[in-house]
């Protein structure tokens, strides 16, 4: 199952976010949830979002090492 356009690109701004506050990458919100989820589709479900998540992390990350 794949992510529709508009739920990624919102996970990646929340990731933006997360790092422009100072968030740290281990501080991804659904974490925590991946660990409790028992139905393999949520479980993929859940980390795409997260991936999606650190994906903008990391891009605001770079814009700020540079």
């Amino acid at each position: 199952m794949n992510l529709d356009v508009e739920t990624m690109l919102d996970w990646q701004q929340r990731g933006i976010n997360a790092r422009v506050l100072g968030l740290s990458a281990g501080d991804n919100p659904l974490a925590h949830y991946i660990q409790k989820a028992s139905c393999p589709r949520e479980r993929d479900s859940l980390m795409q979002k997260a991936d999606a998540w650190m994906f903008g992390w990391n891009i605001e990350h770079a814009t700020r090492a540079s």
